[in-house]
């Protein structure tokens, strides 16, 4: 959706997978505009809120998750958005295109944010982001940080730390006032980029098992939940993490997709289990590519590992070939098992397509001795003899053993 609002995408029909006319072709009625009043498990009905009762055998819940707002005054003026689904992306463009914005703030620091300052850069707006902490994307290494703020000012963005939002007001005409306790910015637009939550109420309606650390709806491998004949998937729901060995709330698309899967087969008569996720998470910011898969060294503590770790600047192509390029590299290994646990890759070049290797690494079980001598195809424009992968492990096995 960033790259719909950035005009990278230019029609919003792209986004879309499937028509609900396409679904009614192949016996699939999809019901739009139509929210749920309540189900009753006992008689297998659901109550729509336009009157009309639908039965079921099985039940699928796939309530998504909601964005998170600031509780403060003025969070639901005109042109203070949060941005989940097309809908929202839509009316963000409009609102940009109708009034001819000029300029923009970001509340957050995320990736969501960091890849809509570079949509909204390129749709021709001044961006700034207001957050509360001191480096954007805080669960990368501080150093990482540090150059994904060198790469967004160079392009432009305002980043202001260490700033508390108090309230957001109208403006002169159609604009804003973000009102802070460091000053009040004006704006056009107001975006709060701030993650999400599950979307849980109707699961809570009906009883089902909820995540004490997640908020999200418990399922088993297969995604049933602790309710017969009802299924969960998607962002509403938790998943198994296999480095962390614990579920966990990560909603992203693809995990959504996978689980989906594996509930229609089962539903269908077969057997499926969705495996887990090793945490693979990737984005764009302007010219820089930032990648992130397991665990970090907090997370590993707290899941009874006794993480080293080690960060390198390596280079993305062979040392010849090298024009300024610079890849970042950081692994986290545990102590006692010598097993990968988390990597994180940043440069202008080759830190996503590494990022595949660590979360094959990472889903296989490997020790940081066997990443430290893994076949890579070796051809000067991609890496050298010895990529840097090889050569963060290799030095990660030397800290491991001292």
């Amino acid at each position: 959706m960033p790259y719909y609002i950035g005009d990278v995408i230019r029609e919003s029909k792209r986004l879309v997978i499937r028509t609900p006319e396409e679904f009614g072709k192949t016996g699939i009625a999809v019901q739009i505009r139509t929210g749920v009043d309540g189900i009753n498990t006992q008689t297998g009905m659901v109550y729509l809120t336009d009157g009309r009762r639908i039965p079921y055998d099985t039940l699928v819940v796939a309530t998504g998750s909601n964005p998170v707002h600031l509780d403060i005054p003025g969070w639901d003026l005109d042109g203070v958005f949060t941005l989940k689904n097309l809908n929202d992306a839509i009316r963000i463009k409009s609102w940009i295109q109708d009034r001819k914005c000029r300029q923009a703030v970001i509340l957050g620091a995320g990736y969501i944010s960091l890849e809509m300052c570079d949509a909204l850069t390129s749709a021709g707006l001044q961006t700034k982001i207001v957050y509360r902490g001191t480096l954007p994307a805080r669960k990368w290494d501080p150093e990482f940080s540090k150059m994904i703020l060198d790469e967004i000012t160079a392009h432009g963005v305002e980043f202001i730390p260490g700033t508390k939002c108090v309230a957001i007001e109208k403006g002169k005409q159609d604009s804003l006032r973000l009102v802070t306790d460091s000053g009040v910015i004006e704006t056009d637009l107001i975006l709060m980029a701030l993650g999400v939550t599950p979307e849980v109420g109707l699961a809570n309606s009906i009883g089902l098992s909820i995540g004490e650390e997640t908020g999200a709806v418990k399922v088993d491998p297969t995604q049933r939940t602790s309710r017969e004949n009802v299924w969960a998937v998607g962002d509403c729901c938790e998943v198994f993490d296999r480095v962390a060995q614990r579920w966990v709330y990560l909603p992203l698309g693809d995990i959504a997709n996978k689980q989906g899967r594996v509930a229609g087969q089962n539903i269908g008569g077969s057997h499926a289990e969705f495996p887990g996720v090793v945490g693979a998470q990737s984005f764009k910011v302007f010219d820089l590519e930032v990648a992130r898969v397991g665990l970090t060294e907090e997370e590993a503590s707290r899941s009874g590992y006794t993480p080293v770790s080690v960060l390198i600047w390596g280079v993305p192509v062979a040392r010849p070939m090298v024009d300024g390029q610079k890849l970042g590299i950081k692994l986290v290994g545990d102590r006692r098992t010598r097993k990968l646990l988390g990597g994180e890759l940043i440069g202008k070049k080759g830190a996503v397509q590494r990022i595949y290797a660590l979360s094959v690494a990472l889903w296989s079980g490997l020790t940081v001795d066997e990443i430290g001598f893994l076949d890579f195809p070796y051809a000067p424009p991609f890496g050298g003899a010895w990529d840097a992968i090889h050569i963060a492990a290799q030095n990660l096995a030397r800290k491991l053993d001292a």
